[in-house]
């Protein structure tokens, strides 16, 4: 069974990862939990877990340098960052370390199940990924030069200096690269699909932007950088402008968009970092690249020319936006503001705050007047008697009904149903 540990300093988290993580389904086991960085190294030395789930901020030591710590140590678990705050210059750290991937709460049980599937997906086909690294190991030991795409992967998401890597392979050496950083955006497309599956849009979309750059830019490269990340080297026409070369880049990344979405319905974001003058700024650009794509608002699509919103603001529009899908999805069942703050990883009173700030309303009221309204379309209809709508909008109790109605709609249900009778 593959162990997975925690490490969190809100109990809230911990106690949420523990019931929602889908062991049995994983053949997974709980290896243990720590609530600071220095407690979980500990922990994760003793039992020597797969997997480690980690917050960020933390007290005595936060999660960047717990992971830092354990890689220096070779630990070879994989790591899965769970934090509060899309914060770029830790999600460039994690990116360095090889983590799997960073999710930004709040998060979704469908969303925990599917990182943690594919993670284990990869610790199953590790056999054969330590073969090759074997390989890749003796051939460096040989002296021998890295492969033009490992070279470019190790430019982009390599630990260490950029002087520490290998020379450039002989057709990047007099490169000036703009690096375009993809993101794969999580719709109703892709919500809830295997793991396989999920690899097989991202076969397909490599597929996709290989054909369009061989056939745009003589001079490319693509590699996946964590979760649903790319990054795409970008080395245009020398005897253009600055300028043009960017709005070359830009032309491009709107190509990948518009035909990821055209042949596989997927929707694409991308962002440019700046052109530099030599390879040596390929890890800057990149760099660039994810800050933008990382502190842009989704809803502006390609998201290259889009004004920057607070990352705290973003990440408490989608818990909002979560809660007021939910709602209008299951409002005939028992919906209660603890069973969401315990899916969205929120505190209950915090998150009541919070919807109240960003709707006007407390979250019950919310909940109140989504029934009422979609009982007043029932009684409309004239096609329900009064106990069967109650019971269709989530209330037992008739006459608890009747008084939320009338307060709401000011007539009682049975008033608007003699009238629709009439």
């Amino acid at each position: 069974m593959w162990k997975i540990a925690l490490v969190d300093d809100d109990f809230q988290v911990l106690d949420g990862l523990r019931s929602i993580i889908p062991w049995e389904e994983l053949d997974a086991e709980f290896a243990g939990d720590a609530i600071d960085g220095e407690e979980g190294l500990k922990l994760i030395e003793e039992v020597n877990p797969d997997i480690v789930i980690t917050d960020i901020y933390m007290p005595m030591m936060n999660g960047i340098e717990m992971i830092e710590r354990l890689r220096a140590r070779k630990f070879p678990g994989r790591f899965i960052i769970l934090s509060g705050y899309n914060d770029f210059e830790f999600a460039r750290s994690a990116i360095r370390m090889g983590v799997e991937d960073y999710l930004t709460k709040p998060v979704t049980v469908e969303q925990v199940r599917q990182v943690l599937a594919a993670t284990i997906e990869k610790l199953e086909d590790s056999y054969l990924s330590s073969i090759e690294q074997t390989k890749l190991s003796r051939r460096d030991n040989a002296g021998e030069p890295a492969s033009e795409e490992d070279w470019l992967k190790s430019a982009i998401v390599g630990a260490g200096s950029m002087d520490s890597l290998q020379p450039a392979p002989e057709g990047w050496r007099d490169s000036r690269p703009i690096v375009l950083v993809l993101e794969l955006t999580k719709t109703e497309r892709v919500k809830g699909i295997s793991v396989a599956d999920w690899n097989l849009f991202k076969f397909a979309i490599t597929n996709i932007a290989c054909e369009i750059l061989e056939r745009d830019v003589p001079k490319h490269g693509f590699a996946w950088l964590y979760g649903n990340h790319a990054a795409v080297v970008l080395d245009p026409d020398h005897g253009l402008t600055e300028s043009e070369r960017l709005a070359e880049c830009r032309r491009i990344g709107h190509t990948l968009v518009e035909e990821t979405g055209r042949y596989l319905d997927l929707k694409l974001r991308y962002s440019l970092g700046e052109p530099k003058s030599s390879w040596h700024g390929i890890r800057e650009s990149a760099d660039e690249a994810l800050k933008r794509l990382l502190t842009e608002d989704e809803s502006n699509g390609a998201g290259q020319e889009a004004a920057p919103v607070p990352v705290l603001h973003q990440k408490h529009r989608k818990a909002i936006e979560f809660m007021i899908e939910y709602v209008h999805e299951n409002y005939a069942e028992d919906i209660t503001l603890e069973d969401l703050a315990s899916r969205l990883f929120i505190s209950k009173n915090y998150l009541n705050q919070l919807f109240k700030k960003t709707t006007g309303e407390t979250f019950t009221n919310y909940v109140i007047r989504v029934r009422i309204e979609k009982a007043k379309a029932l009684l409309s209809e004239g096609k329900y008697l009064i106990y069967e709508v109650s019971e269709m909008v989530g209330y037992q109790n008739v006459p608890y009904f009747s008084t939320l109605f009338k307060k709401y709609c000011g007539v009682s249900p049975s008033d608007l149903f003699k009238n629709k009778a009439k």
